[in-house]
């Protein structure tokens, strides 16, 4: 049997073999308030085997020990992608085949800077095994996701198309991966389950689909005119994540039909959701009664502060933005509007409007320089992904892709000033073109987390461990900053310098990480 160690970056296969000056030691650099990963690989060239059990040997204070068994994903490509972290507790391994246990420490702020040396025994069929975490922690504590100036990290969540609400027929047929209604205990369950998943990822900006907490809160028309808006139903949701999560924005999503879209989200009598078109009597009766019982609402609960309304979606008719933006100005004063934008065009069209901009990888590349003004100005840039660019040499979060890439792109954000990202993807996982489906052109885009309905909870990914290393590692750099502005801006560059510029090299954030570390404690202690 062949074991041996790697740290989280590498990409291992089924077909990768222990080269000649592996370890079987893993060295892991971990601040306080932080999550840091390496892999443990094993194969066998003497038969298939059975790993049995994982345990953690004594652990030191402050710090807790989990670990998940690597699955791979097949699309018709029919190459395996190794991506899923599995909960179960014992797999079975084919001859000649390597199979990767993943392993994570969580540090938390109470943890004795200092070199500790932590045992995991895994026993196999063919065989126990012990190899040694070390352990670095030094005295340098990460921000809490939700504490102010962290960096923004927002998904789009699915959390209501799965799941029909009992008595309403006319909701989409969607794939049932759950086998749930809306509003029940169990669903409820898997709310908090998410906003745990979230929190270990360290997403703090809250995605929320105001439409069907509306409607399913009874939120209608009246007949003598106006809406009874009710927002009860919208309140639990948001108070329900934030009991569970760790949140520093809430995302209102968008109610104008995306992209070329000039109709928008309303409610009839029946209290479903319909769609007018923009510049009729309606719409703006409802644009009054929405945008500004949302701003008194949201007023009235102390959210104000978080909130960012997202209007539209990838706007192409500026005109339709422009309307809501300007509805937004009048009724929801100093509430900032911000837009994921596909195309530089429209980025430039929606200058003054705008107040925060998200471009799309390319699209932030193409105008770094018109961006970096909007930010002089007072304006924030965040950036996305979205199934485009596609071309490997840019950074992105496809399973096809290097999983370290989605940690590389929260360098390349540090370098270029970006203080926040949105991927448009948690849990898409119908949609053939990038959902589960094998077809999928776009694979995983649609999701950094996999159903787990057994357990009425979700299964992470490679690709948002990786997402979580790189904001961890952002945060870094962004504490240097404070003490050494030139040094964090060196070292960022040094690992991604743009969102296509960056080293080929699997260990570099890891190097560049320890040595930040090592900088960091030097000015935190002086």
């Amino acid at each position: 049997m062949y074991v041996w160690c790697k740290n989280s970056a590498a990409e291992v296969h089924t077909n990768t073999r222990m080269g000649e000056r592996e370890s079987t030691t893993l060295l892991l650099d971990s601040a306080r308030r932080m999550k840091v990963s390496g892999q443990i690989c094993l194969r066998s060239v003497e038969g298939g085997f059975t790993v049995t059990d994982v345990s953690w040997g004594t652990m030191p204070a402050g710090v807790m020990g989990t670990y998940y068994h690597v699955e791979n994903v097949i699309y018709n490509d029919g190459v395996p992608y190794p991506d899923k972290l599995s909960r179960v507790t014992s797999v079975e391994v084919k001859n000649n085949v390597t199979h990767v246990i993943w392993v994570m420490l969580d540090v938390d702020e109470t943890a004795e800077a200092g070199l500790y040396r932590i045992p995991v025994s895994i026993k196999t069929t063919a065989g126990d095994f012990e190899i040694f975490v070390t352990l670095r922690v030094y005295p340098v504590t990460l921000p809490a996701p939700d504490e102010e100036g962290t960096f923004g990290h927002e998904y789009f969540l699915n959390t209501f198309s799965y799941f029909p609400k009992e008595g309403r027929l006319k909701d989409p047929p969607c794939e049932p991966f759950y086998d749930l209604n809306r509003y029940t205990p169990a669903w409820w369950d898997l709310m908090a389950a998410f906003a745990r998943t979230m929190k270990t990822l360290r997403v703090n900006c809250l995605h929320v689909g105001i439409m069907s907490l509306l409607a399913d809160g009874g939120s209608k028309k009246l007949p003598e005119g106006g809406w009874q808006l009710r927002f009860e139903l919208m309140d639990k949701y948001i108070e329900h994540f934030f009991a569970h999560g760790a949140f520093r924005f809430i995302a209102i999503s968008a109610i104008i039909a995306s992209v070329n879209g000039k109709t928008i989200q309303c409610l009839d009598e029946q209290g479903d959701v319909v769609w007018v078109e923009i510049g009729t009597p309606e719409s703006e009766a409802w644009a009054e009664a929405f945008y500004g019982g949302l701003y008194h609402h949201f007023k009235e609960k102390g959210w104000l502060d978080m909130l960012f309304m997202r209007l539209q979606d990838e706007p192409h008719a500026k005109d339709y933005w422009l309307w809501a933006r300007e509805r937004c100005r009048q009724l929801m004063p100093g509430v900032p509007c911000g837009e994921p934008i596909d195309t530089h065009a429209v980025g430039r069209e929606l200058a003054d409007a705008c107040d925060q901009y998200i471009p799309r990888l390319e699209v932030y590349d193409e105008g770094a320089d018109f961006y970096t003004e909007r930010q002089k100005k007072g304006d924030t840039v965040w950036c996305y992904s979205c199934c485009l660019p596609e071309e490997p040499w840019w950074l992105n979060k496809f399973i096809d892709l290097p999983h370290r890439c989605s940690r590389l792109i929260k360098w390349a954000c540090f370098a270029q000033g970006i203080t926040g990202f949105l991927h448009w993807g948690f849990n898409y996982w119908s949609l053939p073109l990038y959902g589960l489906s094998p077809e999928a052109r776009f694979k995983g885009d649609g999701f950094i987390v996999y159903p787990d309905a057994e357990r009425n909870d979700l299964i992470l990914s490679l690709r948002g461990i990786a997402t979580m290393d790189g904001i961890q590692d952002y945060e870094l750099l962004r504490m240097l900053s404070a003490y050494h502005p030139h040094a964090a801006k060196a070292f960022a560059r040094r690992v991604a310098r743009t969102f296509r510029d960056y080293a080929p090299d699997e260990d570099a954030a890891d190097i560049a990480r320890r040595e930040l570390l090592s900088m960091l404690s030097s000015y935190v202690n002086a």
